[in-house]
């Protein structure tokens, strides 16, 4: 297992890397956002994309963890999955913006929200194929190119989004810019595509045709669900408050969607290798499991325990004083990291063992309850019930996930051994909490430092685990392990 692990760990480090640098590059034009149009400009941009985002997931049907699975296991029907899905969504996309323009029309939303609406649905069309294209990209593994070209997509966006606020153009211009630069993509993905996996020429296949429209219910259904069970909020919260609201609490969901990206990394990663060892190493499969969950663990209470201790400093850093509201939503929903995290291994799980429709209901029931406790905290609390909504929903989701894996995930847990890192980051806790006096970054330098030497200490990072997933160039600068 060791050439899979570590080539999953390079392309977990590498999407890592990248996809934090594309937000981070992202928040220079939020902060200029927020200080050049207001926490009402940013409600209006964030509730674009977020319409933006869910109708993607319709548009989608959800195949492509579909296509990674079936590609992973057979490479030469890379061309055919590709021209018969992308088939599929094109239509489905056409209707979808038209569907999209009309409902931002009929919502009563004004000014530049509605003014956008049509080029939100314009982007929608060169979505579909690039996510399909790159879902035959990870199944490859040459996810190095998936994120180059986001990478260069993202830069592009800022660049521009900097230029054009600096000249005193708002939210429409944003706009028109995203979709742009998605057509760009675009073309680049297809070049990429035709290099390094397969040249492109039209092979619609029936059969192909016909595996996908049997299982579009199913991965279809589960995609738009858990997209609206994670945008839902947004949605309620523009019709019970104002986009005010809705600046503070995207601002605080910010942060936590940038962290979101190593699971969802992470994700991308082991999903076509737990595909392969499904079916080939049952017991290899169970391992890989629990180092996952473990190092997803390691990776992600730090995260969460720092930002969350951090919380006003970081909100006034990257948002200014006038963003002050955000911090204590950001103190709720970051914490929401660490179900997701292990809710995303789980998935994996569930998927690579072609057993979606256990996903389909975990996903319906967490949605319900979002939109439920919603309803009820938002007219209370505001957007900070939106916080705890996406937190309690997303613990009730992996609660849920636990009860339908019961006869399996007790002993990959007990495997992972997550109590020790979420030791160690309770010290970070106490250690932000005891030094308030401190510049910021001497107090995120000893958190730090608390973290990993409790981590040596507890032995949640093992050297021989280590050793099997790094690339062989960096395996003979590590300590030997200590022998009990």
């Amino acid at each position: 297992m060791s050439d899979t692990a570590r080539k999953a760990f390079r392309n977990t480090a590498l999407l890592v890397a990248f996809e934090i640098a594309n937000p981070l590059m992202s928040l220079f034009l939020i902060g200029t956002l927020t200080r050049r149009l207001g926490a009402e400009g940013l409600g209006g941009y964030n509730l674009l994309l977020n319409f933006f985002f869910v109708v993607h997931a319709f548009t989608s049907l959800g195949l492509n963890p579909l296509i990674t699975r079936e590609v992973s296991r057979d490479r030469s029907a890379a061309g055919r999955f590709l021209c018969t899905s992308a088939s599929f969504g094109l239509l489905v996309a056409a209707v979808a913006a038209l569907v999209l323009v009309a409902t931002i029309h009929a919502a009563g939303y004004g000014g530049d929200v509605r003014s956008a609406a049509w080029l939100v649905g314009g982007s929608l069309l060169p979505s579909i194929v690039i996510l399909y294209s790159e879902s035959i990209l990870i199944a490859y593994e040459k996810i190095q190119f998936i994120v180059w070209l986001a990478l260069g997509e993202n830069l592009g966006k800022v660049l521009v989004g900097l230029w054009l606020l600096h000249r005193g153009y708002g939210v429409m211009a944003l706009i028109a810019s995203f979709t742009v630069f998605r057509y760009l993509n675009l073309a680049f993905n297809l070049l990429v595509f035709h290099r390094q996996v397969a040249p492109l020429k039209w092979t619609y296949d029936p059969g192909v045709a016909r595996e996908l429209v049997r299982s579009a219910p199913v991965f279809g259904t589960i995609l738009v669900v858990a997209t609206l069970r994670m945008r839902v909020d947004v949605f309620l919260l523009s019709k019970m408050a104002n986009l005010a609201a809705i600046g503070y609490y995207t601002a605080a969901s910010r942060l936590y969607e940038i962290a979101a990206v190593v699971p969802k990394s992470l994700y991308t990663s082991i999903y076509p290798v737990f595909s392969r060892l499904f079916k080939g190493s049952p017991d290899s499969f169970r391992k890989a499991n629990s180092l996952s969950i473990r190092y997803i663990m390691v990776a992600l209470l730090p995260v969460a325990a720092g930002t969350h201790g951090l919380a006003e400093p970081l909100v006034r850093l990257l948002f200014g004083w006038d963003f002050g509201p955000a911090a204590p939503a950001l103190k709720i929903v970051i914490w929401s990291l660490v179900p997701y995290g292990l809710g995303r291994v789980l998935v994996s799980r569930l998927f690579a063992s072609d057993r979606q429709h256990i996903d389909l209901k975990v996903n319906v029931i967490a949605l319900a309850a979002n939109v439920a406790l919603n309803l009820v905290l938002i007219p209370r609390y505001g957007f900070l019930g939106c916080a705890w909504g996406t937190l309690l929903s997303t613990c009730l989701f992996l609660v849920c996930q636990c009860y339908f894996l019961r006869d399996e995930i007790l002993p990959v847990l007990h495997q992972a051994e997550i109590l020790k890192p979420a030791l160690a980051a309770a010290a970070i806790l106490l250690w932000l909490r005891l030094t308030p006096a401190l510049p910021l970054p001497m107090r995120i330098a000893g958190g730090a430092a608390v973290y990993g030497a409790l981590l040596f200490l507890l032995q949640a990072v093992r050297m021989s685990e280590l050793r099997l997933m790094l690339p062989e160039r960096f395996v003979a600068l590590l300590p030997e392990e200590r022998k009990p």
